[in-house]
């Protein structure tokens, strides 16, 4: 009996021990688990140190530190709220308008997820501020948030784009409290005027005034970046080509007979223009029977006329062909920016007056006719170099009448085309052709085969007019075309040269130019006596040469006034009072004392004139002669401290 007491009593011993070793694994079931509402959690005698519990509606649970296990069904917002700050130990502060119901299951989230989460569920935002955490709907957030960013103010300052446009493109960007403004548009057009000269009006490029918050500012900025770009420019050029080709043909008989006269006495005459005239005169104590055949009725000036003529008897033939042929070509050339309007017109205007009569009164205005050569474009140049234009090239001739009336021929086109970057398109065209038959002829006789052609006159004309109207538009790229630019009008100076050089030898433009080129030639070859002697000759002829009178300033090393006399004590007399404020003698820097150069004035004097040294290439050998030893400074002002050099 006692041997199975003791079995009994040791067995007892293993199943405790077994129970013991079973608890830690039941109790992180226990945890891993949901129990029932209504089961309540066996007792145990030792729980984990790192899990902490609280069931509101649900259970938010501490698995480890730093984490969360939350397990809410429909639970009150303010009430999770509340178990998120006592588990986390944060302070967590709702307004009034934070209400709503959660239900989340959510496992080993932090702090910051699980608040974020919850409140994501119903729409809401928080703020973390000093330590404590606002829960609030997102529009109160939005309007704190608004009221604690401080706005800035920012100007900027637009190059190529209006004020008033980009306000207008900028202001979306702007948040609900920003402004803007803007400077007053510019006055547009260039009409003239007696009385409107700007005034006191803004003088600089349009300025953009910004207030708004930091963030929307630099918005504002980037916009501005892309939208103030320097715009394009079409070069346009419009070719005019006008033919006419006008030919005519006359062939004509013109027979005179007359009885018992001889044709030497009426006074008869052939000019050598082929035109005949017969002079009347007093025929007397003759019998006089006449006859007179003509086909070419009317006069004819050149050609050839044929004529036999003796003493009863006189027998023309008159041919004449005349060709006319006229080509008129008008190429203007027009630079516009895009979508500005430009326009060239070279040719005159005509004026004439036109008389307006009313019931009280009668009015008379005066007005322009304008001829010649124009061309009005306003281009639109697209992404893919396509440039869209509206044109009026226009090629004109005509004047007013004695009579006070306009008249006018024209050729001109309106159009709206598309032309690809430098193509050359055809926008407008005519062809035109006129033939004209006419026969004059003596009745019966004028039909005879072969010999009617004696009794006949033939006049053909034929009239061609051909037109085509070419533009060739170019986006200007702007180093390159300027370069262009510079060719050109060194050409028209190389033009300018050759007109000059086309003078007769003799002429005084010639003579000085020829001088003044041996006085360079001199001064190179260091023979400066003959050069000056040449410069003399020079201006002898030419006294205005101006090229001549620098270059003999530098040689002579004194102004060519120095020797001169004042003409005019009112026309310094702003220097003088500048130069008795400075307490300087008042010939240091008024003609005919003023130097040559800037050297010898005291700085003050440069400074009160604005007057800046002269950047001159060295003549040849300047550079080895040494130069003039410069006055020292004197501790007082003397009269002739100012002095120029030779004065």
């Amino acid at each position: 009996m006692k041997r199975f007491h003791g079995m009994e009593h040791q067995g007892r011993l293993i199943l405790a021990a077994g129970l013991l070793a079973c608890l830690p694994v039941a109790g992180a079931l226990a945890q891993a688990t949901r129990p029932a509402p209504s089961t309540k959690p066996a007792p145990s005698t030792k729980r984990a140190p790192t899990t902490k519990r609280a069931d509101a509606d649900g259970r938010i649970s501490v698995t480890r530190p730093g984490t969360f296990e939350i397990h809410v069904q429909g639970a009150d917002l303010r009430g999770v709220l509340q178990l998120l700050s006592t588990q986390g130990k944060r302070n967590i502060i709702a307004t009034k308008q934070v209400q709503g119901t959660v239900t989340a299951d959510l496992y080993g989230v932090t702090f910051e997820q699980a608040l974020k989460a919850v409140l994501a569920s119903s729409g809401l935002d928080y703020l973390d501020e000093d330590g404590f955490i606002y829960v609030h709907t997102p529009e109160q957030k939005q309007a704190i948030m608004k009221s604690k960013v401080e706005p800035a103010v920012r100007v900027f300052h637009l190059s190529y784009i209006k004020a008033a446009d980009a306000q207008v493109l900028v202001t979306p960007a702007l948040s609900e409290a920003g402004t803007i403004a803007v400077t007053p548009a510019g006055t547009v057009g260039i009409s003239p005027s007696k009385t409107e000269a700007g005034g006191n009006s803004h003088a600089s490029n349009d300025v953009l005034v910004v207030r708004d918050v930091p963030s929307r500012l630099e918005k504002v900025a980037k916009l501005l970046e892309e939208l103030d770009v320097k715009p394009d420019q079409v070069l346009v050029e419009a070719t005019i080509l006008t033919a006419t080709l006008e030919e005519d043909n006359q062939l004509g008989v013109n027979f005179n007979a007359l009885a018992g006269v001889e044709f030497q006495d009426l006074g008869f005459s052939a000019s050598s223009t082929g035109k005949q005239t017969l002079t009347p005169t007093a025929i007397t104590g003759k019998d006089v029977t006449a006859m007179n055949f003509r086909t070419d009725f009317s006069p004819i000036d050149g050609g050839m006329t044929f004529g036999v003529f003796g003493s009863d008897v006189a027998f023309f033939i008159t041919a004449l062909e005349t060709v006319n042929d006229v080509t008129v070509l008008a190429s203007p050339k027009l630079l516009v920016v895009n979508k500005q309007r430009g326009e060239v017109l070279i040719g005159k205007r005509d004026g004439y007056i036109t008389t307006t009569v009313t019931e009280t009164a009668e009015t008379q205005t005066v007005e322009f006719l304008e001829t010649g050569t124009s061309l009005v474009v306003r281009p639109f140049i697209g992404r893919d170099r396509h440039i869209r234009m509206e044109i009026h090239p226009e090629d004109s001739d005509g004047g007013v009448t004695a009579a006070g009336l306009p008249h006018e021929d024209t050729t001109e086109v309106t159009s709206n085309v598309i032309v690809r970057d430098g193509h050359t398109i055809v926008i407008g065209g005519l062809f035109r052709e006129k033939t004209t038959n006419n026969k004059n002829q003596i009745p019966l006789l004028g039909n005879i085969p072969y010999l009617g052609s004696l009794f006949r006159m033939n006049k053909d004309r034929s009239e061609r007019d051909e037109v085509i109207v070419l533009i060739t538009p170019h986006i200007v790229n702007q180093p390159a075309d300027e370069a262009v630019g510079e060719q050109l009008k060194d050409d028209a100076e190389r033009f300018r040269i050759g007109q000059r050089n086309g003078l007769r030898w003799w002429a005084g433009e010639r003579i000085a130019e020829r001088h003044f080129r041996w006085a360079k030639q001199h001064l190179r070859d260091g023979r400066s006596d003959r050069a000056r002697w040449d410069l003399d000759l020079a201006l002898s002829i030419r006294p205005r040469m101006v090229e001549a009178l620098r270059l003999k300033e530098r040689l002579t090393q004194k102004a060519v006034w120095a020797d001169t006399t004042r003409r005019s004590a009112v026309k310094y007399a702003i220097q003088r009072m500048i130069m008795q404020e400075l307490g300087k003698p008042l010939d240091g820097v008024i003609p005919p004392g003023k130097p040559r150069n800037a050297e010898g004035l005291d700085a003050e004097v440069k400074k009160a004139f604005g007057i800046q040294p002269r950047l001159e290439p060295p003549l040849p050998g300047e550079a080895k002669r040494p130069r003039p030893a410069q006055p020292k400074p004197a501790a007082k002002p003397k009269a002739a401290a100012g002095k120029a050099k030779g004065s």
